[in-house]
């Protein structure tokens, strides 16, 4: 019994073992809560903490400036505003990506084109995007998936030759480095979010890095409700809106950004040792990572799924074997060519998207925080991954059985 996979009736390999609890937080995030408290100053117009923040976060991606939002949807719609974006213009934007990433080109009134990715990576097909350039793009945005930069060389090779602004989505990407610096300072604008689930979280809130002094201004006034800094509290020059970051999420995010370092070496370790244990079985291997990435953020550990691998197992049962396993897991976002919303007639688009359609049935994602965990905890990741590919016509038959009754 000690070898099958529990949904045979075996024994879970992490019987009495917990993965590490996200989010994580001590007495730096207590004082610094308490020091806002205290203070009386709960907003940025009066405090430091988010404004901080804001400028340490950039300088740890090798930005010159960082602004503070209210979330990553929120950054990511302020920064295509600062480029320009508007009605009448187009957008192009990865098919495997949060929603948000094209409702904020909704948001700024202009169209998002839906584009193919890497197979192998899951970011965006750089040959793709420049195909669907049209005398309308005004932006791409590249999206680091699970952590794992795009092909920044060739982005931004691309975005000065066809006069196209690149935002870099990097919602996934904290602590990304592409030959020797941090993403979000290739493009225009880099964009973070510091959602739950996130790397580094308050609950929420976002953040915008650049490294131009114009665009700066025109994020940080589109977020401030149309103020131009230096002049009257109640001069509005331009259309915008509030998009602050409270003084309590700055000052959570300050400490959790002093405790990153050491949890993103610590997953980065863990994530490599993994590779190489998950590479082993049949039907498995790791996300692909472009040689010129010297760090990737792990928002997510993802893996590809042959399921002729494992007796034509379908995905979700191959992730159902390994949650009653212990194994904590996510799912992979759809492509955007299936959402309703794109489907219905006030967005419809004809998109051609196989390669991400497929990624997203075929793709595991598994939560950071195991990440965390001692090594050979890590590694049980692996060793439940053989236990089902080692009885893997057994486990198909069980989930077919299921699927029947």
């Amino acid at each position: 019994m000690g070898d099958l996979p529990v949904v045979l009736g075996g024994t879970s390999l992490r019987a009495g073992k917990a993965w590490p609890r996200w989010p994580q937080w001590d007495a730096a995030e207590r004082a610094g809560l308490l020091g806002v408290l205290e203070s009386g100053d709960w907003w940025t117009g009066a405090g430091t903490e988010a404004a901080a923040f804001a400028t340490e976060m950039a300088h740890f991606h090798d930005a010159r400036y960082g602004l503070a939002v209210t979330n990553g949807t929120h950054a990511l719609e302020a920064a295509l505003v600062a480029c320009g974006v508007g009605a009448g213009d187009e957008v192009i934007v990865p098919a495997l990506t949060f929603v948000a990433t094209a409702t904020a080109v909704l948001a700024a009134k202009a169209t998002p084109v839906v584009v193919d990715i890497d197979p192998d990576s899951l970011c965006i097909d750089v040959d793709a995007a420049e195909a669907a350039i049209t005398p309308r793009t005004r932006a791409i945005i590249a999206v680091h998936v699970a952590g794992a930069a795009c092909d920044l060389d060739a982005l931004t090779d691309l975005c000065t030759r066809r006069s196209v602004q690149l935002v870099e989505d990097c919602a996934h990407a904290h602590g990304t480095r592409w030959r020797g610096r941090g993403v979000g300072g290739f493009g225009s604008f880099g964009t973070f979010s510091f959602q739950a689930s996130k790397l580094m979280t308050a609950g929420e809130g976002g953040a915008i890095v650049t490294n131009d002094d114009t665009l700066r201004a025109r994020a940080q006034s589109y977020i401030n409700c149309g103020r131009v800094e230096g002049e009257h509290w109640y001069h509005h020059a331009t259309y915008g809106t509030n998009l602050r970051m409270t003084e309590w999420q700055g000052a959570v995010l300050r400490a959790q950004l002093a405790r990153f370092p050491e949890q993103h070496r610590v997953r980065n370790d863990n994530a490599r040792l993994l590779d190489g244990a998950i590479a082993e079985i049949p039907g498995l291997r790791p996300q692909g990572q472009d040689a010129r990435m010297d760090s990737q953020g792990r928002y997510c550990y993802v893996f590809h799924y042959d399921a002729r691998e494992f007796a034509s197992l379908p995905l979700d049962a191959f992730e159902a074997a390994l949650a009653a396993e212990g194994v904590v897991h996510d799912v992979s976002y759809p492509s955007l060519s299936r959402l309703a919303l794109f489907r219905h007639e006030s967005y419809a688009r004809t998109w051609s998207v196989p390669r991400a359609e497929r990624a997203a049935s075929s793709t595991v994602w598994l939560e950071h925080r195991m990440l965390l965990a001692p090594s050979d905890d890590v590694l049980d990741i692996a060793r439940a991954a053989a236990r089902i590919h080692a009885h893997a016509g057994a486990v198909a038959r069980e989930a077919a059985d299921r699927r029947a009754c």
